[in-house]
């Protein structure tokens, strides 16, 4: 089983030429959500016992990133990638006050995935999707 895609066309609306810039472009069709169930299913198939203690462990690993990017830590998974939090100052945010830590909110949190990961990823391979 590969990487599902399909192509989607290129439309150039800002080009003021005669001569539209066109093609097309690959995009990645997910088959579908895994949510936290799902990927305990995926890991332990039919052991139901397997199932219940793959789901909570996902659930507390990913309580314990939580914690730990709320109290300033980088989460660094070995091989995988690193979560991450970015900050911005609040919409009401008023330059002319002084900086406060009441002014500045999380923007996003992010995964950067490590190069192994995105090579390991990268010899999937692809498949044609249908939708």
């Amino acid at each position: 089983m590969g990487i599902p895609y399909k192509f989607k066309e290129i439309n150039d609306n800002l080009s003021k030429d005669t001569k539209k810039k066109g093609g097309v472009h690959p995009i990645i069709k997910s088959r579908e959500k895994l949510n936290t169930k799902a990927l305990a299913e995926y890991i332990a198939g039919n052991d139901p016992v397997l199932r219940t203690e793959m789901e909570l462990a996902i659930t507390k690993t990913f309580s314990a990133i939580e914690k730990a990017l709320k109290n300033g830590y980088t989460v660094a998974l070995n091989d995988y990638g690193a979560f991450q939090l970015s900050a911005q100052f609040r919409e009401d945010f008023d330059p002319e006050e002084p900086h406060r830590a009441e002014s500045i909110e999380v923007k996003s949190v992010n995964f950067r995935a490590s190069t192994k990961m995105k090579k390991r990823i990268s010899a999937a391979g692809f498949e044609k999707s249908d939708k």
